[in-house]
């Protein structure tokens, strides 16, 4: 067999592997959506209290714990990161597989992402 064809069953490891850095980003997003929303929660909590004039203590917990949820998913997307280029050594030890830059500029966006919203929801909020 030629080395420019592709084993089926190589074919096969190496886009599981992307599908499971698709999955590490997904839930990534989803666990920085939810800090987003836990974070404006507090904003809206922050908003009530002043019209109302009361003081409500969670609006600044949930500040705290959005951020933490927004870093949380930027771990998550290093971790899938790091574990889907293991695997990508084991499966091909030889070559890398084709194409990778374009996944691995995504994971870095989304790491960029999560740390960008977690700064800007400590210090705007």
């Amino acid at each position: 067999m030629p080395d420019d064809k592709v084993q089926p069953a190589l074919l096969q490891a190496r886009l599981a592997n992307e599908r499971t850095l698709l999955a590490w980003l997904r839930t990534a997003v989803a666990l920085m959506g939810f800090g987003l929303m836990v974070a404006r929660l507090g904003v809206f909590l922050d908003t009530l209290g002043r019209a109302t004039h009361e003081q409500v203590r969670a609006a600044g917990q949930s500040r705290w714990t959005g951020a933490a949820l927004l870093i949380t998913g930027s771990i998550i997307a290093i971790i899938g990161y790091h574990r889907v280029r293991a695997y990508a050594k084991v499966i091909d030890p030889q070559r890398g597989p084709p194409g990778d830059r374009g996944l691995y500029f995504t994971a870095a966006l989304v790491i960029l992402l999560g740390v960008s919203l977690a700064t800007f929801v400590v210090v705007m909020y």
